[in-house]
């Protein structure tokens, strides 16, 4: 078995390499730089494409509820749709008529339900189908 000192005098002959073993802190190469920015443009893009519906589905949502709140008991469902396609017109907001649901029981509360369907195209034969439904009233 070799002595303390014979065993420094070996350890001082091996050659010193640091890529031999590299560390587990070496880091990230080019390869990997490009692919992470690569899922980040596509994340990006997918958000980029799909909010827009979504801030659309929020002020629908609220237009809703307020539409639904300041309809009074005199008001028919005519004028309350009508009303409501004002306030969407203002909003650029496009539903078709057939997703609007207007409920009315006599002098009581109205209930105003919007259900529809918007496809994203994401890429080339891709899209996206997001379904949406805007309540108000009680």
């Amino acid at each position: 078995m070799p002595g303390p000192v014979q065993w420094l005098r070996n350890r001082e002959r091996l050659p010193i390499n640091p890529s031999a073993n590299p560390s587990p802190e070496a880091g990230v190469g080019l390869i990997g730089v490009i692919f992470w920015i690569f899922i980040l443009v596509l994340v990006v893009a997918f958000v980029v494409k799909v909010m827009p519906s979504y801030y659309d589905y929020w002020s629908l949502q609220n237009i809703v509820k307020q539409q639904a709140q300041q309809a009074g008991p005199e008001e028919s469902a005519g004028q309350i749709l009508y009303n409501l396609n004002g306030r969407l017109g203002v909003a650029m907001i496009h539903i078709p008529q057939k997703d609007i649901v207007i409920e009315k029981a006599g002098n009581g509360p109205v209930l105003i339900t919007v259900t529809y369907d918007k496809i994203v195209p994401l890429a080339g034969n891709m899209s996206l189908l997001l379904h949406f439904q805007a309540k108000g009233g009680h």
